[in-house]
């Protein structure tokens, strides 16, 4: 695949954009770089998502080592998810390449949409159990 100068600058602007967001939140290839590659350089669907995993590789790997740092890694459920998800990303290519790009284009917006929903109702219930929690004696508690 052959792109301008300008198209490969704007990806290494929004590869700086991913990878600030992945390391804020965790997210990157799936969440941002897939729309990224769909909407700003018209990939089809299951290139964006075949990029998009080949992209999240060296994000993926800084972002680990830097959070390991900070002792914030759960080494054995890292190695345990990881492991299974080994295994489930060549099932999800296999079913990926069958589908049709509609269709296909279609799953990832629900899926997307149904994530974001759940993180959305995850932050208000967390934000109704602060509420509820009285502050401690002494004056008001800090975050």
């Amino acid at each position: 695949m052959e792109h301008a100068p300008e198209i490969l600058a704007l990806a290494a602007v929004a590869g700086v954009a991913g990878g600030i967001l992945a390391g804020l939140f965790g997210v990157g290839g799936g969440v941002v770089f897939v729309p990224t590659f769909v909407f700003l350089f018209s990939f089809d669907q299951l290139d964006a998502q075949a990029t998009s995993l080949a992209a999240i590789i060296p994000v993926a790997l800084i972002g680990a080592w830097r959070q390991s740092g900070e002792g914030q890694i759960d080494w054995r459920a890292a190695v345990l998810m990881g492991g299974g998800a080994a295994v489930g990303v060549l099932v999800g290519a296999e079913v990926a390449v069958r589908l049709e790009e509609a269709t296909l284009s279609r799953v990832f917006g629900a899926i997307l949409i149904l994530v974001g929903g759940e993180m959305i109702v995850s932050a208000v219930r967390k934000l109704q159990a602060k509420r509820a929690t009285p502050a401690p004696a002494g004056g008001p508690r800090r975050p």
